[in-house]
């Protein structure tokens, strides 16, 4: 038996928890078109006969400057330190390729790398020469694999790359095991994830979730959760007119984890305000994004 961690890393909203649902066939990290749509490293693993990959979602890389900013950063950074390969995600219609080559270098690691250039259907042939030329005159030695996620384009050529690294020894987590992530992780970022879908930009941003309390009982999982925002005026907006839009994100939320969990889900949801949470260590640590 052979296993090995691979870390998945690259700017904001370039695909790579599109990348992680489609190497398992299973949905285990949220997706949006939004960017900053994933704030925490999860763990996607996949176990064939004798093999197990366990491949590492992290938050896209930005340099921004409140302490939510930092710690996404950094939890992406360590996700890379001590794994058997890491794969650099580019966003094929990138207009400034050298911001992928400051992040690429600032990654502190001596694993091998990958590049995978991803939405390649998205651009013409001649683009793509361009682009990996430009790859190849700052890291010519690291290899470069075409990919569209969304057409599973590219997936094979990923867990092909990967297995040369993979170790011998036993797996890391049980067969059947999908994610390192609990039922309460998985209820927040289903939350999040329809939030993101339903509100404006700025909300979901300046918004966290934070499960208060999760109970399985004979088939039913009933969970009490709140949205913590910074203002008022964004409270307002998630509860909506009459409470509408804090009824479609109960209701959407619920009705994903009752097809993630098979199993019937009663969600109470309430909105707080608690300003400049993204700032305060203490929050911070409270609702799930300690620097720990």
């Amino acid at each position: 038996m052979r296993s090995g961690f691979i870390a998945i890393l690259g700017k904001p909203n370039v695909g790579k928890s599109t990348l992680l649902n489609a190497l398992l066939s299973k949905k285990v990290s949220i997706v949006t078109p939004r960017a900053q749509t994933t704030r925490d490293s999860i763990m996607g693993i996949l176990t064939e006969k004798d093999y197990q990959m366990v491949f590492v979602d992290t938050p896209g890389i930005f340099f921004g400057k409140q302490r939510l900013d930092k710690i996404m950063r950094k939890s992406a950074f360590e996700s890379a330190r001590d794994v058997n390969l890491i794969l650099y995600l580019i966003d094929a219609s990138t207009r400034n390729i050298e911001d992928d080559i400051r992040i690429f270098d600032s990654i502190h690691s001596e694993s091998p790398r990958v590049f995978v250039i991803n939405k390649i259907d998205l651009i013409r042939p001649e683009k793509a020469m361009k682009l990996k030329e430009k790859l190849r005159e700052f890291h010519p030695d690291t290899p470069i694999i075409e990919a569209s996620f969304i057409e599973n384009f590219g997936i094979k050529e990923i867990k092909e790359a990967a297995l040369p690294y993979l170790e011998e020894g036993p797996f890391f987590f049980p067969e059947d095991s999908l994610t390192d992530k609990d039922k309460a992780y998985q209820a927040k970022e289903a939350i999040r994830e329809v939030m993101l879908k339903f509100l404006r930009d700025e909300i979901p941003h300046q918004s966290a979730v934070f499960i208060e309390s999760i109970k399985e009982k004979e088939g039913e999982i009933t969970l009490n959760a709140t949205i913590v925002t910074e203002r008022d005026a964004h409270k307002g907006i998630v509860i909506g007119k009459g409470g509408e839009m804090i009824k479609k994100i109960r209701l959407g939320a619920s009705k994903e984890l009752a097809r993630m969990w098979h199993l019937s889900v009663e969600m109470n949801l309430k909105v707080i305000v608690d300003p400049s949470w993204r700032d305060n260590p203490g929050k911070l640590s409270r609702y799930g994004y300690g620097e720990s």
